[in-house]
């Protein structure tokens, strides 16, 4: 059955199906986008289905769980796809479905690092721009090129207006940890790489916890 196919049996019931079996749990733990490989233990939210997918649903809007239901949510790259200005009420609505003591991670690309890295390339300055990597549609590596990819992405690669792969938020440590004390999280953190659950990003990843 082909993933669009899948993706709307989900939403017409299927959710409902995977909360109900869920809900014995002594500890539950939400992945938000999990991509090709869910984290062991999680229960898996994505806006397609994909395999080992529990929810199908968009993590920009109200979530089919009741209050006070996750001890951990855990989202890697999720909140810049998100525009910027809807940020704040997606996480006032994640810290709603957390348990109090609950603990949000979130990981999202370093917007001040990126800026950093592009400005000191075109002043012919030392940068970390060969340490990422990234040069997808960019043979060249052109330091502004990779500057877009980071801070836009790339959508589905044919420039399809509103593909979820386009990228419509910019963060720094401030701000997100701005954003979730605003959301209702009465302590907020940054996260060291090592603390990254499934595929680390690099030197662009930035991590911000988040306890209700």
């Amino acid at each position: 059955m082909k993933a669009h196919v899948l993706s709307a049996v989900y939403r017409l019931g299927w959710n409902s199906v995977s909360a109900a079996r869920n809900a014995r749990r002594p500890v539950r733990c939400l992945e938000i986008g999990p991509g090709p490989d869910p984290i062991p233990g999680f229960e898996a939210l994505n806006i397609v289905w994909t395999p080992g997918v529990d929810y199908v649903c968009n993590a920009s809007k109200r979530l089919p769980f009741g209050d006070n239901t996750f001890d951990t949510l855990y989202a890697s790259h999720i909140l810049e796809h998100i525009p910027w200005y809807k940020v704040p009420d997606v996480i006032t609505e994640w810290c709603r479905i957390l348990k109090p003591e609950g603990s949000l991670e979130v990981w999202v690309p370093n917007g001040l690092e990126i800026a950093r890295a592009f400005v000191a390339a075109e002043d012919g300055q030392p940068n970390a721009i060969h340490k990422d990597g990234w040069y997808k549609f960019n043979p060249n590596q052109d330091p502004a090129v990779w500057a877009n990819g980071r801070v836009f992405s790339y959508g589905d690669g044919r420039g399809t207006p509103g593909h979820f792969n386009w990228h419509l938020a910019l963060f720094s440590e401030r701000y997100l940890q701005d954003i979730l004390s605003g959301a209702g999280f009465s302590q907020t953190g940054i996260l060291d790489r090592s603390a990254v659950r499934g595929y680390d990003h690099g030197w662009i990843n930035l991590g911000v916890y988040g306890k209700k």
